[in-house]
């Protein structure tokens, strides 16, 4: 019997797309991030879904990661090189995608790169090929550019409601990735690409500004038991930001989740930057392995 794809899967994807290339079309110097941010999940609600993470909006050596917290008045500066990554979820079903927006010009080599690379992820892709294969396939044609991926970010295999569901897709070749692609599987594939004067590495830059859910925590703070019911049931355990909680709560609880974060009730996810303040690219998009290949849900952009 075939595999049948969802046609849930499929529109969810398709939206995804056509947001994302109408984003990329659409973003100036000079609009805040805030805005930016707020605009595409408002956007991801009102058609029916639900974001499956905050909106990512990363600038230059930051790599992944930033979102923008409430009341932040950061703007796309000029000749930003901006990472645009957004997720959508209808129910359990996920999607996971990112563009990088080049408002310099100068940088296009390094977005071609991180396309192309994802593309000769998805001709690699298939039943029985090792994940190895797959990272191969992202660092020679990066390094075919004369160019460098990032060692230590990686792309992952989705399952319902989890964003990352424990099988990793490097983007350089690992000898102890040894699991080969199965018929259903979903992976959100992302190569991430910089200079040869970077360093290859990025590193954490606190404060972070989203957070998931980890376990219960012991406490007699209300805001506290709020924050931590709404990550665990209100956002299904999923990548959650300040800014979601504020219509929940009716205040600012940033004091409430940096306290969990330090009972180990919420992980923080900072943002991640080139440790030399390389500039860094990102193409992303979510496959299901089929068995005929892997078919990207938002076409490539």
């Amino acid at each position: 019997m075939g595999f049948d794809l969802p046609p849930d899967y499929v529109e969810l994807g398709r939206f995804v797309g056509s947001l994302l290339d109408r984003v990329v079309r659409e973003i100036r110097p000079g609009v805040k991030l805030l805005e930016v941010a707020e605009s595409i999940e408002s956007e991801i609600r009102e058609v029916g879904y639900e974001p499956a993470f905050p909106v990512n909006l990363s600038i230059n050596e930051v790599a992944a990661h930033y979102t923008p917290p409430p009341e932040d008045d950061a703007v796309v500066p000029e000749g930003a090189l901006l990472k645009v990554d957004v997720g959508a979820r209808h129910g359990g079903l996920i999607v996971d995608a990112a563009r990088t927006v080049d408002l310099s010009g100068n940088y296009g080599s390094l977005v071609e790169a991180a396309r192309a690379a994802l593309e000769a992820a998805g001709r690699t892709m298939a039943p029985g090929v090792p994940v190895k294969a797959v990272s191969r396939a992202i660092y020679d044609e990066i390094r075919s550019r004369g160019l460098q991926p990032i060692v230590n970010l990686a792309g992952h295999k989705i399952s319902e409601y989890k964003l990352h569901a424990g099988v990793d897709v490097p983007n350089v070749p690992q000898r102890l990735s040894l699991y080969k692609f199965r018929v259903g599987d979903v992976f959100a594939v992302e190569p991430f690409v910089t200079t040869p004067e970077g360093s290859g590495f990025v590193v954490e830059a606190r404060p972070g500004y989203i957070f998931s859910y980890a376990k219960n925590v012991r406490t007699s703070d209300v805001a506290e038991r709020r924050v931590m019911v709404a990550a665990r049931d209100t956002f299904k355990r999923l990548p959650f930001c300040e800014r979601w909680l504020i219509p929940i709560t009716g205040m600012r609880v940033e004091y409430a989740i940096r306290r969990l974060v330090k009972k180990r009730g919420l992980r923080e996810y900072p943002p991640l930057v080139e440790s030399r303040g390389g500039p860094v690219a990102q193409w992303e998009d979510t496959y299901v392995v089929t068995e005929s290949g892997a078919l990207p849900l938002t076409r490539g952009g």
